[in-house]
């Protein structure tokens, strides 16, 4: 597969979308991880529960992640029309303009209300992140690179919150909860500095070389088992429908997991606020490294439901034990590494939705999916932290919910291996 374009394996390293646009959209995922998840350390913070009257309110805890999921789902299929019409440069910007002044205004609030609100506002703005991620990698990359670079910006989930953990933990022990929100307000529009220098297509893009723009058209003819289709097509098609259920899957273990994770290790494992980011960081990193891996094999192999299968069958076999029977910085560590499942899975959901789909219209395809599946998400974290009300302040409830949503996963991923063999051995 490496070849199949005609270039070398090492050729693609010094291309001009692996070093402009790809690290653009790493930067911006990065920064929008950062942004969406620092609720989960502001929830940890004994000050924030305390000055809004939060104590054993976990569902609404919950639903500060639920909120941001409801409008972040929503928006993507509007999102997806509008980076279809006037493309996904333009768009990424609009919405990191929009979530900087929502995480500044949530600085002000005085009620739970007031930041539900902003969350779901933010969730709005940063809805924009899937669809102009799948254009940009549609429009620039080869077919038979797209789980690799659908990997490397997905691991700004991962890697953003390894990043913003301990920067957000930092300036929540020094300036205190609301000064934190100010500054990654600011920070938030760094990523447009990155993307002033990308071009929507490769044909628009400054010092560009022809070959380059030639490999990536040729790249881009039908090279999957199920011939491109159109938009109203998708609908009629079982494969969208279990990716659609995958990316449920994927979202609601990602968002669930960075949510609640700093307040278990703080008040069930007794792990120092102090010295938490530390170990979620480093369990972080470890993720995104094994998420390159996974995504650069299921690349290689091209059996990428074969890969998301099994990675949802070890998460559900390794969740509790790990969150109950290791010591607690151990849990730190392979609890946050477990979110290669999200990032992994998002990936291949991404890869597989190329194949299905004609370019014209990935944007508004990934709108759907991918916004069906983070609205559904939503209901994750508040159902973990419902659980940890009804359980008398237990956890077992909430990770055996995504254990289970992880058997649903691997069941979708094997079905959609199953739909797949025919039409790959016709292929051959």
């Amino acid at each position: 597969m490496a070849q199949e374009s005609g270039v070398t394996e090492t050729a693609w390293l010094h291309s001009r979308r692996w070093l402009l646009v790809a690290p653009a959209l790493l930067f911006l995922w990065i920064v929008g991880q950062i942004d969406k998840t620092n609720i989960s350390l502001i929830i940890a913070n004994e000050p924030f529960i305390k000055e809004l009257n939060l104590a054993g309110h976990n569902a609404e805890l919950g639903g500060l992640m639920g909120y941001f999921l409801l409008g972040y789902g929503i928006a993507i299929f509007l999102w997806g029309f509008l980076v279809d019409r006037f493309g996904p440069r333009v768009c990424a910007i609009a919405g990191i303009i929009c979530w900087g002044g929502c995480l500044f205004l949530s600085s002000k609030v005085t009620s739970i209300g007031q930041l539900l609100v902003l969350r779901f506002f933010l969730g709005v703005a940063e809805g924009n992140l899937w669809p102009v991620g799948n254009a940009l990698t549609n429009r620039w990359f080869p077919a038979h690179e797209h789980s690799r670079a659908q990997a490397f910006w997905i691991t700004g989930s991962s890697l953003g919150t390894a990043i913003g953990v301990p920067i957000v933990t930092y300036l929540i022990l020094g300036t205190g909860w609301r000064d934190t929100l100010v500054a990654l307000s600011l920070i938030s529009l760094l990523p447009v500095i990155f993307l002033a220098f990308v071009a929507n297509r490769p044909r628009e893009q400054k010092g560009i070389s022809r070959k380059e723009i030639e490999e990536i058209e040729a790249g881009q003819k039908p090279t999957g088992v199920v011939a491109p289709i159109g938009l109203r097509q998708l609908f009629k098609h079982t494969n969208f429908w279990l990716i659609m259920i995958c990316q449920f899957v994927s979202a609601t273990s990602i968002y669930t997991m960075v949510q609640w994770i700093p307040r278990f290790l703080t008040s069930y494992r007794h792990v120092s606020f102090r010295s938490m980011g530390h170990w979620i960081a480093l369990g972080y990193i470890l993720a995104t490294v094994l998420t390159f891996v996974i995504c650069y094999i299921a690349d290689r192999t091209m059996q990428r439901a074969l890969a998301g299968m099994r990675i949802c069958v070890f998460y559900a076999v390794v969740i509790l034990p790990v969150a109950f029977l290791l010591p607690p910085l151990w849990t730190a560590v392979l609890l946050s590494t477990l979110i290669v499942i999200a990032t992994t899975t998002a990936a291949v959901n991404g890869a597989l939705m190329h194949a299905m789909v004609k370019p014209e219209v990935i944007a508004r395809g990934t709108g759907i999916y991918v916004g069906v599946g983070n609205c559904l998400s939503g209901l994750g974290p508040w159902l973990f932290g419902y659980a940890i009300t009804q359980l008398g302040g237990q956890y077992w409830g909430g990770f055996l919910f995504l254990a289970l949503a992880s058997v649903l996963g691997a069941t979708c991923y094997f079905t959609l291996y199953r739909i797949s063999r025919p039409a790959a051995a016709k292929s051959r």
